[in-house]
C-alpha cells in the first residue's frame, strides 16, 4: 500500500515546471541553415541551371553519337535420351551402368554444355573456323585493303576476350534449357555468331563421341583377334554393335546432344538492346543538378572560410596546388640538385 509520502503530486513546484510547455524552447537553428540552404541555391541557380541543360545537351549527343547494339538470342534444350541419361546419372555409377547397356547418352548433360559453350577452346574454334578477327574489331579493319589499320593487330586471345564478353549463356536448370545471346552492332552478324556458335558445340560433342566410339571399336577388334571363346566373343560384338550405332547417330543428327527449341533470328533495326538513350539523359540530368549543388555549397563555403578565417583558408589554398604535393616536391629538388 502506497503512503501519501510517495504519491505523485501534481502540484509540486518541480512536477509543474516539468509539465510546463514554455520550458521547451525549439531552437530555430534549423530553421535558420534551411533558409541559408535555399539562399545559396537561389544564389547560384542560373550556374545550376547552365550545368543542367549543358549536361542534358552533351547527354544527348553522345548517345546520339553511340552505336545501336542488337542482340540475338537461341534456346536450346537437352534431347530426350540425354535427359534420361541425367536422370539415370543420379543413382552414380549403377545409373552409369545402365546407361552404357542401353547404349544411351554422348552429349552430356545441361552442365556440360554450358561449359563447353563458356570455354576458350569453343570460342577459337568459332573465330578461327568463320575468320570474326575482322567482324569483331571492326573499327580496326579495312574491308576493302583486307588489312588492318593499327600497327600491333589484335591476337587470338583478344579475339576470344572479345567475343566472351559479347555472348551471353543463362541456364535454366527447372526448364532444362539454355538461352545462348551474342551482341553486335549488326542484326545479321549478331544472328550469325550464334548460329556459329551452335554449329560448333554440335561438331566439338560429335567429335568427342566419334572419338570416344572409334577408340572402343579398335579396342573390340583386337579383342576378337585374341578371344577364341564363342560366349564371350558374341558379348564383344554386341558391345561393338553398339559403338557403331553411336557412330552412325552422331552424324546423322544436324545438332547432336541438344535440341534447338528457338533458333536464333535478326533482330529488326527499331530492336535494339543498347543504348538505352532516355535513361543516359535522364541519369545525366540528375547526376548534373546534384554536382551542381554540391558545387554551389562548397563555392559558398570557400567563401564562407576566406572571409572569417583568411590564414587557414591560404593553407588550404597552397595545399590544393599541385606544385606542392611531396611527390612532386621532392622530385623538383632532386631534379635541381642534380643539376
Amino acid at each position: 500500500m502506497l503512503v501519501k509520502d510517495d504519491a505523485i503530486d501534481m502540484k509540486h513546484p518541480q512536477f509543474a515546471r516539468d509539465l510546463d510547455p514554455n520550458t521547451y524552447q525549439y531552437s530555430d537553428e534549423d530553421e535558420i541553415n534551411l533558409i541559408e540552404y535555399l539562399a545559396t541555391l537561389f544564389k547560384y541557380k542560373w550556374m545550376i541551371v547552365l550545368i543542367v541543360f549543358f549536361s542534358a545537351v552533351a547527354a544527348m549527343v553522345v548517345s546520339l553519337l553511340m552505336s545501336n547494339v542488337y542482340r540475338s538470342e537461341a534456346t536450346i534444350s537437352l534431347r530426350e535420351s540425354e535427359k534420361n541419361v541425367a536422370s539415370l546419372g543420379a543413382l552414380g555409377g549403377l545409373g552409369g551402368l545402365v546407361a552404357s547397356q542401353l547404349g544411351i547418352g554422348g552429349g552430356g548433360s545441361l552442365e556440360k554444355l554450358e561449359v563447353v559453350l563458356k570455354s576458350r577452346d569453343l570460342a577459337s574454334r568459332v573465330i578461327n573456323q568463320y575468320e570474326l578477327m575482322p567482324i569483331l574489331f571492326a573499327h580496326d579493319w579495312d574491308a576493302e585493303k583486307k588489312r588492318w589499320l593499327i600497327d600491333e593487330p589484335p591476337t587470338l586471345q583478344d579475339g576470344m576476350k572479345k567475343i566472351r564478353e559479347l555472348l551471353s549463356i543463362s541456364a535454366d536448370l527447372k526448364k532444362s534449357t539454355i538461352l545462348v545471346g551474342f551482341e553486335d552492332e549488326k542484326p545479321e552478324t549478331a544472328r550469325k555468331i550464334v548460329n556459329h556458335f551452335l554449329i560448333e558445340l554440335s561438331s566439338s560433342l560429335r567429335e568427342e563421341v566419334m572419338r570416344d566410339a572409334t577408340e572402343n571399336m579398335r579396342f573390340f577388334k583386337e579383342q576378337l583377334e585374341k578371344t577364341s571363346d564363342p560366349l564371350l566373343r558374341e558379348k564383344i560384338y554386341a558391345l561393338l554393335a553398339k559403338e557403331i550405332e553411336k557412330e552412325t547417330f552422331a552424324k546423322a543428327q544436324k545438332y547432336y546432344g541438344f535440341l534447338v527449341l528457338d533458333p536464333p533470328i535478326a533482330p529488326d533495326l527499331d530492336k535494339k538492346i543498347k543504348p538505352k538513350r532516355a535513361l543516359i539523359c535522364i541519369l545525366s540530368v540528375f547526376v548534373a543538378f546534384f554536382a551542381s549543388v554540391f558545387l554551389a555549397f562548397l563555392i559558398e563555403f570557400c567563401k564562407k572560410v576566406k572571409n572569417d578565417d583568411p590564414e587557414h583558408y591560404r593553407q588550404i589554398a597552397d595545399g590544393l596546388k599541385i606544385w606542392r604535393l611531396p611527390f612532386i616536391t621532392k622530385g623538383a629538388s632532386e631534379a635541381g640538385e642534380s643539376k
